[in-house]
């Protein structure tokens, strides 16, 4: 008889579990869930919502695209459940009641699953009590004991605990003792269960502390490059005769490494016997030299000024030029965004577009102090466009400060502006635009913090640019002295990016905005005063622009090409892994040019949308995008929805580009 009804109830999970495989979990709820929110409830279980049926089918063809169908599992709830309770008992719920509901609607064969939730009264810390710590200074104990995380009448939650015991251990590491560390299992948390409180222990052991007595410069290859010691221990954060300090030590490793001469560092500690009433330690710095001279020709691709670009290149580096750690430069690159493969390209032509480069660049790491590098270069440029032809010469000095997250940057530039329009094309222009001689002063802020360089799936990024031309010469020029030809005027842009993780893509947005105009300073003496140079002006429309119009082709101004003074552009862009290295993206951008504010209407902005297909690559991999008009504010026509399936694929627009849009 027992054999019997043993086998019955067998049979009967089988069914059950049968019945619940056939039933799709189309709904996760929380239920009386008052203080933790329903998102953060959902990261801890492991049941799922089942994906819409689009997801699904799109799974079938591949599982890189959609998402299978989620069914609704006992084992797995039962699992959720106690995730659940321990979830909320990190949080100080100790008391903490979850309960389930499953409705089934056997039509539609889903299900629907309900946690119901009753929190209880959450537990407060009452005590905190921090041992083994009564050999260290009392100024150090002080601040160890100034608790920031656990503090007492807060909520209890387990991230503080493990917060705490990190800051603890980081002044511990920063005030001589490297050794430091905490033996987890002996963190107790003890509840009283009658007044809703706990008490936390946590056991510390510090260790030696460590004094620096020497500090030590190992080369481990005197070969490649010859480098004095100096330049090594100016970059050194901390002294001899100082207790320890790991983050005056990562930063060392940080500052040796952005020199550029060595491809290899290492700061490692060799621990002294006992001498007196204090341990020593010596600090050893190893370092790896990269060569003195290195040549690198190159054959590249890139993505500059929104274009496609195939070129090459010869690059030459001198480290440690002339000694102090300062760097020598120069490379030369030949350029081309589109050519006419039909006849032999020369600079009268229409129909190529390229440019010539060469530039020289002395590197200075110390240049205003020991925080600020600075860059001295001279750069001569032939930019060829369909309708002119550009000859730049710039001289220009850089200041930069570097941080983690973030850089700074100040430029001042004295550049010398000459464009020569075609003589079939424009002529009349030549008399707005003679060659000028500009002193250009930029500041550039960057804040970067997206989680990955090639391939971003989360995070943001702005850069914050002010510029000015024309205050020196005309201060020049009202000291007597004779100047050329200048344009006076001033220049922001602001650029913002920013990304989210989805489950199976990334959506990413940028958003740019450009602003330039002239002004005058009133002068007592004449001057010739020029258009905001064409080098300085925004331009729209190609690969990293508004994809539906090819690179300079869009604006609300007389000639696209010749740039314009306001510009505002956002791109919106899904980008989803298919298989492998294959990637698919899905666009939408919009944006214009203009040359005053009073111009600037919203049916004037362009939209544009489209699709593209991504290759990865360890360089950021190449895109291949197809463009097409849905707005057009300069056509008769101006919707896509008026259009033709024959206008529309001739309207559309193919771009290359390396790595991703933005």
């Amino acid at each position: 008889m027992k054999g019997i009804i043993l086998v019955l109830l067998i049979s009967a999970s089988l069914i059950t579990k049968a019945q619940e495989l056939n039933f799709e979990l189309k709904e996760i709820n929380f239920k009386g869930n008052k203080t933790l929110s329903s998102k953060e409830l959902k990261s801890v279980i492991i049941s799922r919502e089942s994906p819409g049926k689009f997801w699904q089918f799109l799974y079938k063809i591949s599982e890189r695209l959609g998402d299978k169908p989620s069914y609704i599992e006992k084992i797995k709830i039962a699992s959720d459940v106690v995730n659940l309770q321990n979830y909320y008992q990190d949080n100080g719920f100790f008391d903490v009641k979850i309960d389930t509901s499953v409705v089934y609607d056997h039509t539609k064969k889903t299900a629907s699953l309900t946690f119901i939730i009753n929190e209880g009264q959450p537990y407060n810390v009452e005590n905190v009590e921090i041992f083994g710590l009564n050999s260290i200074p009392d100024s150090v104990r002080e601040i160890v004991l100034n608790l920031k995380f656990l503090k007492p009448g807060n909520r209890f939650r387990r991230i503080d605990v493990e917060a705490e015991i990190q800051r603890i251990l980081n002044l511990l590491y920063d005030n001589g003792y490297p050794d430091a560390y905490v033996d987890r299992t002996r963190v107790r948390v003890l509840i009283d269960s009658t007044r809703k409180t706990t008490s936390i222990s946590i056991p510390f052991y510090p260790n030696a502390r460590l004094v620096i007595k020497n500090i030590k410069i190992l080369f481990e290859d005197t070969t490649r490059l010859k480098v004095s010691e100096n330049i090594v221990r100016r970059e050194v954060e901390f002294k001899t005769g100082e207790f320890y300090n790991r983050s005056l030590i990562l930063k060392t490793e940080t500052n040796i490494s952005q020199t550029g001469l060595f491809e290899n560092v290492r700061i490692n500690i060799d621990k002294i016997n006992q001498t007196d009433s204090l341990n020593h330690c010596d600090v050893i710095i190893s370092v790896a030299p990269f060569n003195k001279h290195d040549i690198s020709p190159a054959i590249y691709f890139s993505d500059e000024r929104n274009a496609f670009n195939v070129g090459v290149s010869l690059d030459y580096r001198n480290r440690n030029f002339l000694g102090g750690g300062r760097h020598f430069a120069s490379s030369v690159r030949f350029q081309i965004q589109s050519l006419n493969l039909k006849k032999i390209p020369n600079l009268a032509d229409t129909t190529s577009v390229g440019l010539v480069e060469t530039d020289l660049r002395l590197e200075q790491p110390y240049l205003l102090g020991r925080k600020m590098p600075g860059q001295l270069g001279l750069s001569m440029t032939l930019d060829k466009q369909k309708r002119y032809v550009l000859n730049i010469v710039r001289n220009r000095l850089r200041f930069a400060y570097r941080a983690i997250d973030y850089s700074a940057y100040f430029d001042w530039d004295i550049e010398s502006v000459n464009i020569k329009f075609q003589s079939q094309v424009d002529s009349t222009l030549a008399k707005l635009y003679p060659r000028q001689i500009n002193s250009i002063l930029s500041l550039t802020f960057q804040l970067d913090k997206v989680d990955d360089l090639l391939y971003p799936r989360s995070g943001h990024s702005y850069l914050v640019s002010v510029e000015e031309g024309g205050l020196l010469p005309f201060l020049f020029a009202q000291a007597g002295l004779k100047v050329q030809p200048f344009a006076q005027y001033y220049k922001l842009t602001f650029f913002y990016r920013r990304f989210f993780s989805l489950n199976n893509s990334v959506f990413g947005f940028k958003f740019k905005l450009g602003f330039a105009n002239e002004y005058f300073l009133k002068s007592t003496k004449e001057l010739e005063l020029s258009s905001i140079p064409i080098n300085r002006r925004f331009f729209a429309g190609g690969s990293a622009s508004v994809r539906g119009w090819r690179i300079r082709e869009l604006g609300t101004v007389s000639n696209p090409s010749l740039g314009g003074k306001i510009l505002i552009e956002a791109n919106f862009e899904n980008r989803t892994i298919v298989w492998r290295n294959l990637g698919f993206v899905l666009f939408l951008d919009t944006g214009n040019l203009w040359d005053e504010p009073r111009d600037i209407k919203l049916k004037y902005l362009a939209v544009a949308g489209g699709f593209g297909i991504r290759y990865l690559t360890f360089f950021g991999g190449l895109r291949f995008d197809f463009g097409f008009k849905v707005y057009d504010p300069g056509a008769e026509n101006k919707f896509i929805f008026n259009k033709t399936g024959l206008q529309i694929l001739k309207d559309m627009i193919f771009h290359i580009g390396v790595g991703q849009t933005f």
